[in-house]
């Protein structure tokens, strides 16, 4: 029986913490990259009407401009899965201009340890 390639360090499974999560399929290291993720930046038009949504519940904050109007993107891939720690044992870098979202462990995480994001200031309006 051929064996399946392990294409990813990472895999969506239930999660103790909200539904679903992200846990490490293999080792990973501190300072370790997961992974790079595509957005699609919305627009602060956009963004206002998906905040009323379920989907705000997946989506990461980009900037405001000068008036608080905010830009959120949508992740593309399986980052949309991370759940929240205040200890986190992961960090994400949103790069607008390469429209990009990048996860990285920030400590040793053990292969079916959950990978865990802090939504910091926003923690608390969407969990």
């Amino acid at each position: 029986m051929p064996k399946s390639a392990q294409v990813s360090s990472v895999e969506v499974k239930d999660s103790p913490f909200h539904g679903r999560g992200l846990f490490a399929a293999v080792a990973i290291g501190a300072g370790d990259v997961i992974a790079a993720y595509p957005l699609l930046i919305l627009s602060q038009e956009d963004t206002a009407t998906v905040r009323s949504t379920l989907l705000h519940h997946y989506v990461f904050y980009v900037d405001e401009n000068d008036a608080g109007d905010m830009r959120a993107a949508v992740a593309f891939g399986e980052i949309s899965m991370c759940n929240h720690s205040p200890n986190a044992n992961a960090d994400f870098t949103v790069d607008a201009a390469a429209q990009t979202v990048t996860l990285s462990a920030n400590q040793a995480i053990r292969p079916g340890d959950e990978v865990l994001i802090d939504y910091e200031e926003f923690a608390i309006e969407i969990i």
